[in-house]
């Protein structure tokens, strides 16, 4: 991951802990009142607060809350996060009733999951802004070099461009040749005979590879041996969006293929 990256997301963490703590602290308060009961102390209530939370954070990284790629305004990072405020109820529930043995009131627990998920929530959403606006000014970026000028590579150019994705074309090579000389505003510089100039002169972190699909293996082993990510869509396989899931078999990935997905395969 670029430099820049790893300190934006260590500063999401970082408030995400802020708000998690703020998210217990404020639930008190709304139960309580606001002033420091003499029958619920607060100190022993933060106490279990503050050990609950690096826990939360730890869950967060199990269920790849995260994952720097992935769609934030969805319902998936909304179950991603109930799980999370959740969790971190439980976890609080439990180590208060095993250190002091009696709990005050449950609706305290319901505000902290209410406010957790809303809070840490709120700020994703925030943090995925400011992301975008990070790769507007090119920090943190990903260069990436698109091989194919078909309706896929046009598609995704587009899709990244739009969602001011940190993965950020600067470079179009089209194998079949095309009298386009940019495509939704980048260059095509091209065919496959320039492929390793064009690597070099436009300091390419990622290879997405949206067709000819007979080069892959040419194209994957420069990469590896380059260091540089290689990725592609399913359409260069001929798997169409949604019909596809990443399976373990004893150990071992593989690619599945199913005609008809499940609602519960976006679940688990």
């Amino acid at each position: 991951m670029k430099k820049q990256l790893i300190y934006l997301k260590l500063i999401q963490i970082f408030v995400d802990a802020i708000l998690i703590l703020g998210a217990f602290a404020l639930a008190y308060f709304l139960r309580i009142g606001f002033y420091f009961s003499s029958d619920f102390p607060f100190d022993q209530f933060f106490i279990v607060a503050l050990i609950t939370m690096p826990i939360t954070l730890l869950f967060m990284f199990f269920i790849r809350a995260y994952k720097l790629n992935q769609q934030i305004i969805s319902l998936r990072h909304i179950q991603r996060l109930t799980f999370v405020a959740l969790e971190n109820v439980f976890v609080f529930m439990i180590l208060y009733y095993f250190t002091y043995r009696e709990f005050f009131s449950r609706l305290i627990l319901i505000y902290a999951f209410v406010l957790t998920l809303t809070l840490t929530y709120t700020w994703h959403v925030l943090f995925r802004w400011i992301l975008q606006k990070a790769s507007q000014r090119e920090i943190g970026i990903y260069r990436t070099l698109i091989i194919g000028g078909n309706r896929p590579a046009h598609e995704i150019i587009k899709i990244l461009i739009t969602n001011k994705s940190h993965i950020k074309p600067v470079a179009v090579i089209d194998p079949h040749g095309t009298s386009k000389g940019v495509i939704h505003g980048i260059p095509v510089v091209g065919k496959m005979n320039v492929f390793e100039k064009t690597i070099a002169d436009h300091d390419i972190d990622i290879i997405l590879q949206a067709d000819n699909i007979e080069q892959s293996l040419n194209i994957i082993n420069y990469a590896l041996q380059n260091n540089i990510k290689y990725i592609m869509p399913p359409e260069l396989l001929g798997i169409f969006q949604g019909n596809q899931t990443l399976e373990e078999v004893e150990g071992l990935p593989f690619l599945k293929v199913h005609k008809d997905k499940k609602w519960w395969q976006s679940i688990w």
